[in-house]
């Protein structure tokens, strides 16, 4: 098995020398969980696709020659709900996971609490969308206000929710502690906020603790991906599994066969969650 590099856009395939055995072995060491990792985080690839379709809604909002109708609210609305209601699905699922893996280990089951009470504390928009979901799903709809305001120069959009409106019809905020005195909530940046805690903080948790063997790899497979860049820094890190097969067609043309395989360049991205930064341990 060989370590190269490959540049579809430009043409380029570069052999860049033999793995030595002991990089072959970590690589049949780390594919199995890789790919059991992928397949189930998948979700947060999903959760980023919700994520884009309620951003692309609202930059096509901020076009100029946009025709906004009475419909605009609704679809807002819509796209807020499936986000909300596919974020605390993915929370679900690996707070069921957690106890029917580590069942025998309370410990576990109470890092996790703990990390995301942490959590909550150090970004107060992602507690409070813990909380908003509920109501969200529960009480009432999630925009409060709305307004799409194009002048000469610019086109500006305001998405609001009013504290006051939301504890006077719930009394659960028990994660984020909303009060009716809090200022307006402008829903836009705090889903941007919260969608980069779930990628980062929460989604690197949740790997890391089903897959340990995640950090190591990532680090195995960007050593190698650091080598093929320094020689193309556009290229793809790819390995050859066997020796090329030449083949001479009619006219005097060579083509050759080369069997690849495609590991991770950049584990954590391709698993649809940011690189751990400052996550609270518990």
């Amino acid at each position: 098995m060989k370590l190269a590099l490959r540049n579809i856009q430009r043409g380029r395939f570069e052999e860049i020398r033999p793995l030595r055995s002991d990089e072959i072995e970590q690589h049949k060491e780390f594919t199995k969980g890789v790919s059991e990792a992928r397949n189930r985080l998948s979700l947060f690839r999903m959760l980023e696709a919700n994520y884009r379709q309620l951003r692309d809604y609202l930059d096509t909002l901020l076009c100029k020659t946009a025709e906004e109708d009475a419909n605009s609210g609704e679809e807002i609305e819509r796209l807020i709900l499936n986000y909300l209601t596919f974020a605390y699905s993915i929370q679900e699922h690996f707070k069921v996971s957690l106890r029917r893996r580590f069942k025998k280990d309370t410990a576990k089951l109470d890092q996790y609490e703990a990390f995301l009470t942490k959590l909550c504390g150090a970004c107060k928009p992602f507690a409070f969308v813990l909380d908003f979901r509920g109501y969200v799903q529960h009480v009432g709809l999630a925009v409060g206000h709305f307004n799409r305001q194009v002048t000469d120069t610019s086109v500006t959009i305001k998405i609001t929710t009013d504290p006051a409106r939301l504890c006077r019809e719930s009394k659960d905020w028990k994660r984020s502690g909303l009060k009716s005195t809090d200022p307006t909530i402008d829903l836009v940046s705090t889903l941007r906020e919260f969608h980069i805690q779930m990628l980062q903080s929460y989604g690197s948790y949740v790997a890391t603790t089903f897959y340990p063997e995640l950090v190591p790899a990532s680090e195995f497979y960007d050593a190698l991906t650091k080598e093929a860049k320094e020689r193309d820094p556009d290229s793809t890190m790819v390995f050859i599994v066997e020796e090329p097969i030449v083949v001479r067609e009619a006219g005097g043309k060579i083509s050759a066969n080369i069997k690849l395989l495609l590991p991770p360049n950049s584990l954590f991205h391709e698993l649809g969650i940011l690189r751990p930064k400052n996550v609270p341990k518990a």
